[in-house]
């Protein structure tokens, strides 16, 4: 034992005796007094902790049980947080968990579905490419071409190239998904022509439900071919530009050449995106799969469109382009690295369905589009970079439920100024732009001219993203202690049964050719009824559902139906609807491509009087339109002109007696308590979610 010292002292009046250790190596040259003057008051303090018996008799019994409840609450504690960790899974499982949900969803497409969308993206190439023959006007046109490009590349340099974006380029869309995919043209191309001639082109080819679209904010021509969906849009380079385009038609048809040769011999390729140049490794293994080639063919096609390309392009143009600059920019923040990609992708996938089941899934409502979730997912990603996908997927939903609206998500530094040689463009400034400083979620785009692309949302869209989020969240977390599955991240959407009152707007048409065109417009204006009825001054608040439920009815009718909830404040007895509708009714009754085959009927449904199909998305995932094809077809209506041309009483709503009488409801129905996630956002006091109504 290390020697012992007894030092006594007085204190008080009092002789105290302290045992000390004697001090060894260097402390044992120190004083022997400094040394226990130093450690005098720590001493008595420790003993004060350790025997609180020997204390006064004033205030022992009361301190001994503080350190004893002192003692329990910190071994209730620790053991809590010992059992948390036993019962919480790892992330691995719960990320396997995730791929079997997606696959068991169809979230994934098949191989025979890729190659298809394959062979249509080179069938279109060709297409494009013989088109833009046609269209060189003299010799002398093309020698000017030549003289801007090499001469090996004199050819190329007529072509048009092919770009994909969107889902399809980020690699996570499901198999009813359409392709996004822009047509950058040579100088002899207009715009014009895009939507004459090449629309010419397509009906030679006999695609299906062609529908382009010049006026729209974003031009865009809708087709499918081979069952494929395709979404196009047009940019037109200048003679600038004309050397990366002629190379880069170039090395896809070297790739494509190349294929021929190498399908009987067995290789390894690989492909450098920086140098975008193709490594072929010879082997000696057999292998069947051919598949190599298009894969980086396919990389090809996406090389790397720069600012530079902005030179000498329009404001259309800009836009059109951007869509391809922001899916590669995403790709470049989420890396190179496989896992990381794949984990990117898989809670992409997870988000989007997740947000389709319960109805927030469609820009052109208000609500969020494929480019919105895909921006927050890469956020969340970027921040955290080794997080497997069951940790994003909680981090997700966690984050963006306490997101601070309107705080913008940033993935990158806006720039305010363009390179040199590029025009300058409007970019989201809320400083500077009053309108911008009016968006409620904005979700900015990372490449210049940077725009908040969720500037469509509205009080009602943010409100039931903010309540879905929140559920979500406790979802995420039950299911990380093995009280829930992912698979209830999509069940029990109760939206169905959490309000009293509903208004179901019916879009009808007796031709399914008119009804495509119907549909469009009255989704397109769809935003400003939403808007309408939420309506403080009226006592009302609005709760859309981003879901459209089309069928077609014994009598023929192709039908397809939305839902607006409504809630309504405690002290309001009556409330006209006319004025909160009227705008809507104006814009669609007027419209001069309106024909006798098209209806509109809007009705206020009580939640027992609900039809059965709005039901069925509790049980079941339906077949539903992605909302990439969806938005961009009713989006490519949004600027049409409209005309007077029928009167209102075609339609058969009438604005002056759509009035609603609201009956006071029992206490009990009044407050209510909803589930969590699913709050208001106002006091219950005010809006009631299940208050009685009927129609006066």
């Amino acid at each position: 034992r290390t020697p012992s010292t007894i030092v006594s002292f007085q204190q008080h009046g009092k002789t105290i005796m302290m045992s000390t250790k004697a001090p060894s190596g260097d402390a044992a040259q120190k004083p022997h007094g400094s040394q226990n003057v130093h450690n005098r008051g720590r001493n008595r303090r420790n003993n004060n902790n350790a025997r609180p018996h020997q204390q006064n008799k004033s205030g022992g019994h009361h301190q001994r049980k503080n350190y004893k409840a002192n003692n329990n609450r910190h071994s209730n504690r620790n053991n809590k947080t010992q059992l948390r960790s036993r019962n919480q899974i790892s992330h691995a499982v719960l990320s396997n968990s995730l791929v079997e949900v997606s696959t068991s969803r169809q979230l994934i497409e098949s191989s025979d579905g890729i190659q298809n969308r394959r062979r249509v993206m080179n069938r279109l190439d060709s297409m494009l490419c013989n088109w833009s023959d046609s269209l060189l006007p003299t010799a002398s046109y093309a020698d000017m071409l030549t003289t801007s490009s090499k001469k090996s590349t004199t050819n190329k340099s007529n072509h048009p190239s092919l770009l994909s974006f969107g889902s399809y380029r980020l690699g996570v869309h499901t198999p009813d998904a359409d392709v996004d995919c822009l047509v950058l043209a040579p100088p002899h191309i207009q715009r014009h022509d895009f939507f004459d001639s090449w629309i010419t082109v397509l009906k030679n080819a006999e695609v299906s439900d062609l529908h382009p679209v010049a006026t729209a904010y974003t031009p865009v021509v809708k087709f499918s071919m081979d069952g494929i969906k395709i979404d196009m849009v047009f940019a037109r380079i200048n003679h600038v530009q004309l050397n990366w385009l002629a190379e880069h038609k170039l090395r896809l048809e070297q790739v494509k050449e190349e294929k021929k040769m190498m399908k009987d011999n067995n290789v390894e390729t690989e492909f450098d995106q920086t140098s975008s140049t193709v490594i072929v490794h010879h082997n000696n293994e057999d292998d069947d799969d051919d598949d190599d080639l298009d894969e980086i063919a396919d990389k090809i096609a996406e090389v790397v469109v720069s600012d530079q390309m902005l030179i000498g392009l329009d404001e259309t143009s800009v836009r059109c382009v951007n869509g391809v600059r922001v899916s590669q920019y995403l790709l470049a923040i989420v890396g190179t690295n496989p896992t990381r990609l794949e984990n990117f992708r898989l809670t992409l996938r997870i988000v989007k369905e997740w947000a389709r089941v319960h109805g927030l899934y469609s820009n052109v409502l208000g609500f969020l589009g494929g480019v919105n979730w895909a921006i927050l997912v890469c956020w969340v990603c970027k921040e955290n970079p080794n997080a497997k996908p069951s940790m994003l997927l909680n981090l997700f939903f966690r984050t963006f439920a306490n997101w601070s609206w309107p705080h913008p998500v940033l993935l990158a530094k806006q720039q305010h100024h363009p390179i040199k040689g590029v025009s300058s463009h409007p970019i989201w400034d809320p400083v500077n732009n009053f309108r911008d400083a009016k968006h409620l979620m904005p979700i900015i785009t990372p490449c210049y001219p940077s725009m908040n692309s969720s500037y469509n949302v509205g009080e009602p869209q943010l409100r039931r993203i903010q309540n879905e989020l929140r559920r979500a969240t406790k979802i995420s977390h039950d299911v990380c202690f093995g009280r829930k599955t992912w698979s209830d991240l999509f069940k029990g959407n109760d939206f169905f049964r959490q309000h009293a009152n509903y208004l179901q707007v019916d879009i009808i048409s007796t031709q399914e050719d008119d009804f495509r065109e119907w549909f469009g417009l009255c989704e397109a204006r769809m935003r400003i009824l939403i808007a309408g009825l939420e309506n403080p001054s009226f006592g009302t608040q609005a709760y859309p559902f981003a879901k459209f439920f089309t069928r077609k009815e014994e009598d023929g009718k192709h039908v397809s139906s939305f839902f607006v909830a409504l809630r309504f404040a405690e002290d309001t007895e009556k409330v006209d609807l006319g004025p909160l509708i009227v705008d809507y009714l104006q814009i669609v009754n007027s419209w001069d491509g309106r024909k006798e085959t098209m209806d509109l009927a809007i009705n206020i449904v009580s939640q027992k009087n609900l039809p059965s199909f709005a039901f069925e998305v509790e049980c079941e995932k339906e077949n539903e339109v992605d909302d990439d094809s969806t938005s961009s077809e009713t989006s490519t209506n949004t600027n049409e002109e409209v005309a007077s041309g029928l009167d209102d009483d075609t339609s058969n709503v009438d604005a002056s007696k759509a009035t609603k009488t609201v009956q006071k409801s029992p206490p009990r129905s009044a407050k209510k308590k909803l589930e969590p996630g699913h709050d208001s956002g106002t006091p219950s006091m005010f809006i009631s979610p299940l208050k009685r109504a009927k129609i006066s």
